[in-house]
């Protein structure tokens, strides 16, 4: 298994001007061991391993939040496997939409009444010393948003940790 560790969220992100309003981030960093994958490959594959314990629990979420009026997310292994070609700003991604995307940088988002997240995916160095971050800033609005994330919060960081484990990047 790949080893996850957390570091301060990059610099470097075009997340990094969010942190100043940012009720939540958070960032993890994990060696590449492929460098020739793009920010948005190396998503689909995260993506792909995310842990079944996890998506049962989104599935719980999905039905408690419906009956407070919030969207239901779906599964997040929608992402599957790699976009046969390069995601584009607005396409959809996973259970996200795409923001921003450069060679280095993979920003996703999606918004709700209760909170606005973002995840960046970022790779850095190249050849040996490759490694990603995947960086999350959560900016909440409400009381709703604060109470969800008391749960969702540690939760979130352990699934981010297992995907970074279990993914073959």
């Amino acid at each position: 298994m790949t080893h996850v560790t957390q570091v301060p969220f990059p610099s470097e992100s075009q997340l990094q001007p969010l942190l100043e309003r940012a009720d939540y981030h958070d960032a993890f960093s994990a060696e590449l061991a492929d460098p020739a994958l793009t920010p948005a490959q190396a998503m689909a594959r995260i993506g792909a391993a995310f842990p079944d314990w996890g998506e049962a629990l989104l599935g719980v979420r999905n039905q408690v939040v419906k009956r407070l009026g919030l969207r239901d997310v779906g599964r997040f292994r929608a992402f599957g496997a790699a976009p046969a070609q390069a995601p584009r700003v607005g396409d959809p991604f996973g259970i996200f939409h795409v923001l921003a995307v450069d060679e280095t940088e993979l920003v996703l988002g999606i918004d709700d009444t209760h909170l606005d997240v973002r995840i960046s995916v970022l790779k850095r160095g190249d050849g040996r010393a490759a490694n990603y971050v995947i960086g999350s800033v959560v900016t909440l609005h409400n009381l709703l948003g604060r109470l969800y994330m008391l749960p969702v919060a540690p939760i979130h960081r352990a699934i981010v940790r297992s995907m970074m484990r279990r993914a073959v990047v």
